[in-house]
């Protein structure tokens, strides 16, 4: 089943967005974890989370915002985050959560959905390349000083 995030599910949240810095090995700590539930949670930001429950728990997570898209004059959906626990994987909920979201263009007239992944992660992009167009940019990024 395929819902939005609740409180209750804060502690498995948790373990899987862990689970998702460690496999792109960023540093993770209680204060990111915070401030993103926190995001996710209250209605005025633009952060929203899915989940995919099997066996009363979680063991997917996806995260996603509305983004507008200037040259086109409208907006898109942009997923942030997509995690399945290691255990579950291979039975499509990643394809589900991203139909899901499929779903939810339609209901929020966005004009598609987009997402970005490291060029190393050859499981997801075999998934991407199924279901979604590769764009052929790169993502680069400028850090403050």
């Amino acid at each position: 089943m395929i819902r939005f995030l609740d409180q209750k599910d804060k502690e498995n949240w948790s373990k899987l967005y862990n689970g998702y810095a460690e496999f792109y090995k960023v540093p993770m700590n209680k204060e990111i974890l915070e401030t993103l539930w926190g995001w996710i949670h209250d209605d005025s930001h633009i952060i929203n989370g899915i989940c995919y429950e099997l066996e009363d728990r979680i063991v997917g997570i996806a995260h996603y915002r509305t983004m507008p898209r200037p040259i086109k004059g409208k907006y898109i959906g942009f997923l942030d985050d997509l995690f399945v626990e290691p255990h579950f994987r291979g039975q499509k909920i990643a394809q589900k959560l991203i139909n899901h979201l499929k779903s939810l263009s339609k209901d929020n007239n966005w004009d598609g959905i987009r997402w970005i992944t490291h060029f190393s992660n050859g499981n997801a992009k075999k998934l991407y390349d199924k279901i979604a167009n590769n764009t052929g940019f790169e993502l680069y990024e400028l850090k403050r000083d």
